[in-house]
């Protein structure tokens, strides 16, 4: 089947969040089908990717989004006109042109809009499968509840809800990565189609068997957090655990480490740099050794939509994860063997005396988080795209 795949990031490689789930899903498809990639670049590398991607697709049209500040700003004047800001930042006349002239020339059965604001590019009349992942309104609401002014954050999040409830309707199936996710988003948006599609994790990758020794943490006790530092969650996560509950795990573990791993951190993340035992080891290689010598990772996150790439990476590499309840909450009623909640630091505490097996824990990402199988349900609705056409 010719199928329109629309993303707003480049699907590769597979190193962040966004990126991770949307390469696995093209994958997946272009195995199955003729796939057209529509997408965005942020930075001039990522169009070099994209065209990397024409191995595995029968054409790809990519979108540059920089310099990243002009389309920020213009996204700013069409938000104060009373646009989403979302929406606006991906708006492109080139994206739509291209889409068209791919409609006039390929008999393009289907389509599947990664995220919400790639939605508005599937012509009327195509059937397809819309990958919210998150309930993104959700998240800003809680923006508006943490960061000041709110009067940005409410405003967006209730643009951004109406486009998700405008986009499921038209689509024939809306997923999402967790039950909670999917209970909510039905709690606003009515009789819609929804499923959830869980996030996989890479287990041929992230496998301690496989994974080098990097000699800077030999000998070393330390609890990490992994992920982007530009990240306002993770931010927030970070700041709050290496102030509020890390200095007690100290004081009671002898020579206890705070090591955090990401890219791009902020004057904030820097700072915790200057707390005793506190490691800001930014941009890394290779994560793999870290978590390889980690004795936990920990996830202390506040706001947590979808299932978290770094829990899903630690569980592969046989890690116990000590998590916030709002990160347990993702997993539904069923807490993945390995993770533990935990909030303050006594629970930090207790969750570090837990004995878990290594290799139970990285059985259980085998057998819940695998990619081929947590893809079925994105797959089956394709084929049904083509067979309803």
């Amino acid at each position: 089947m010719e199928l329109l795949y629309l993303s707003h990031c480049v699907p590769s490689p597979p190193n962040k969040g966004e990126k991770i789930r949307s390469y696995h899903e093209l994958t997946a498809l272009a195995a199955r089908h003729r796939v057209h990639l529509g997408c965005f670049a942020r930075e001039p590398a990522e169009l070099e990717e994209a065209r990397k991607l024409i191995d595995r697709c029968a054409s790809v049209y990519v979108a540059p989004l920089f310099p990243f500040s002009l389309h920020a700003a213009r996204a700013g004047v069409r938000f104060l006109a009373g646009s989403s800001l979302n929406g606006a930042f991906y708006s492109s006349g080139g994206m739509k042109r291209d889409i068209a002239a791919l409609m006039a020339s390929v008999p393009v059965r289907g389509a599947v809009a990664y995220t919400a604001v790639m939605a508005p590019y599937v012509p009327e009349g195509v059937p397809f499968v819309l990958d919210m992942t998150d309930v993104d309104s959700e998240k800003w609401l809680q923006y508006a509840e943490r960061r000041r002014p709110s009067l940005p954050y409410s405003t967006e999040a209730r643009r951004v809800r109406a486009m998700e409830v405008e986009q499921a309707r038209r689509a024939r199936l809306t997923l999402l990565t967790t039950k909670p996710e999917e209970e909510l988003f039905r709690s606003f948006a009515g009789e819609v189609a929804t499923a959830a599609m869980e996030n996989g994790v890479d287990l041929e990758y992230f496998d301690p068997a496989v994974a080098r020794v990097e000699p800077s943490l030999a000998g070393r006790e330390y609890l990490l957090f992994a992920g982007s530092m530009d990240y306002y969650p993770n931010v927030e996560a970070v700041c709050g655990f290496a102030r509020k509950v890390f200095p007690a795990l100290r004081a009671a573990h002898r020579g206890l480490e705070f090591v955090v791993v990401g890219r791009k951190p902020d004057a904030r993340v820097f700072a915790l740099a200057g707390l005793e035992g506190v490691t800001i080891a930014g941009t890394v290689d290779d994560v793999r050794p870290y978590y390889s010598g980690a004795r936990a990772v920990v996830a202390p996150l506040g706001i947590a939509r979808g299932i978290q790439n770094k829990v899903l990476e630690a569980l592969a590499m046989g890690k116990p994860v000590l998590a916030s309840k709002e990160v347990c909450r993702t997993f539904g009623k069923q807490l993945p063997p390995g993770v533990a909640e935990c909030g303050t630091a006594e629970e930090h505490e207790a969750g570090l005396k837990m004995e878990w097996a290594p290799g139970g824990i990285r059985a259980g990402a085998q057998a819940r988080f695998r990619w081929e199988n947590v893809l079925k349900p994105l797959v089956a609705a394709v084929e049904g795209l083509g067979a309803a056409r």
